[in-house]
């Protein structure tokens, strides 16, 4: 360790495990889960109730733009049924699209917002002067984002972030070739079994130091990713696309997107929705009526929503397979930039147990020395049981100072 104990000047911690508008921070697949689930629970309901959302796309879950495109196919579903008054639950990334697409049609739209804000899991906050994303950061797959575009061209600043080239380091001795374990795990993983059993078995056969790579692989790459530990996670969630590919980030934050996005809309804010009867021809949500309802609200709210008729056992079923990844991020900003300069910005830390693994360094991109780190599923527990949220970002500190230690002591 260092021995100077460096201080932040400023931090900001989240909560999304806890916030009880989110639950979580996007959806993971759950023992059994397959992507075929997703597509499920966004069946069109008898013509006038559909689920919409990041958790319904196969193809881009837990992505705000897999949200969106997803927003737009709740959107179309409405216009084919004849709606003419369309009531979106949530004024996230889908629940806008969905009322942005339905509004160039001339369809009578409100979004009901339980926060006093738009953007659900994005959001931008103001620490020391700087913005940053205390939820979603990164516009992914760029080049084919329908939100990457409609960034470019109100012309909002984006920076590309390449995740192939971590300054990476370990705890507990040399980092080993953590690709090179995790290519090994997923070649030989044994996918017939329930995936805690299958990596337990394939752990099994290996010596201690392979274990230890193909441990920081498991941590990095699935569990960092998916966000829950290894037992609640399906087979399927191997195979979810993550970070890595074409991502951009947004300097000035994601609420600029969000206000371009929710201009000229009809959202009443601080409107939690508890009820949804679709009994009727016409949709009842709280004490509105409507023709049809486009409901967006993340997974792990979805579960407690009382909808009359209760959903049927198509969406039931899909729900239990579904479940919230559990991922915080805290946001620090110092008086000088002390760590070690990664020349793509990113770091990765691998720590026994897993603790904060990946982090951002927003320094160059925000104009001050400031970096973001992320900690998911049981080590979000490890780190924030008792802990004020002062507490929290000093143990944080304290992480990415073993981090630049570790890396300033590597031959």
């Amino acid at each position: 360790m260092e021995k100077r104990v460096h201080r932040p000047t400023a931090w900001h911690v989240t909560h999304w495990s806890t916030d009880p508008f989110s639950l979580g921070a996007y959806s993971a697949l759950l023992p059994g889960g397959t992507p075929q689930h997703r597509s499920a629970l966004g069946q069109v309901l008898n013509e006038r109730l559909v689920i919409a959302g990041e958790a319904c796309n196969a193809t881009a879950p837990a992505m705000t733009h897999g949200a969106w495109d997803d927003g737009l196919r709740a959107a179309e579903a409405a216009l084919r049924a004849g709606a003419r008054k369309v009531i979106v639950i949530g004024a996230g990334c889908a629940g806008l699209a969905a009322a942005q697409r339905l509004r160039a049609w001339g369809i009578d739209c409100t979004v009901l917002e339980a926060r006093g804000r738009t953007g659900g899991r994005t959001h931008t906050v103001e620490l020391g002067g700087v913005k940053a994303d205390e939820g979603a950061a990164w516009l992914q797959h760029f080049a084919e984002n329908p939100l990457a575009a409609v960034a470019q061209q109100h012309g909002l600043a984006c920076v590309e972030t390449d995740f192939s080239c971590p300054l990476a380091a370990a705890s507990g001795g040399e980092l080993p070739d953590v690709d090179a374990a995790w290519d090994a795990l997923t070649q030989q993983l044994d996918r017939r079994l329930p995936l805690s059993e299958a990596i337990n078995r394939y752990m099994a056969t290996l010596d201690p130091v392979h274990a230890r790579a193909a441990q920081f692989a498991i941590d990095a790459n699935l569990v960092l990713e998916a966000c829950l530990p290894v037992e609640q996670l399906s087979v399927s969630a191997l195979d979810e696309e993550g970070v890595g590919h074409g991502d951009w980030m947004l300097p000035g934050g994601y609420s600029e997107l969000v206000d371009l996005l929710a201009k000229d809309l009809d959202i009443c804010l601080n409107t939690p929705v508890t009820q949804v009867d679709w009994s009727s021809a016409r949709v009842k949500v709280n004490d509105e009526v409507c023709d049809f309802c486009i409901c967006t609200v993340p997974v792990g709210v979805l579960k407690a929503l009382h909808f009359i008729p209760a959903l049927p056992v198509t969406q039931r079923q899909a729900l239990a397979h579904l479940g919230m990844g559990m991922l915080e991020k805290v946001i620090l900003q110092f008086e000088e930039r002390w760590w070690p300069c990664s020349p793509s910005g990113y770091l990765r830390w691998y720590d026994v147990p897993a603790s904060w693994g990946e982090w951002l360094d927003l320094t160059d991109a925000v104009g001050k020395p400031a970096i973001a780190g992320l900690i998911a599923a049981d080590a979000i527990e490890r780190q924030f049981s008792g802990r004020t949220d002062e507490q929290i970002a000093i143990v944080a500190t304290e992480a990415l100072q073993a981090w630049a230690a570790a890396i300033r002591s590597t031959p």
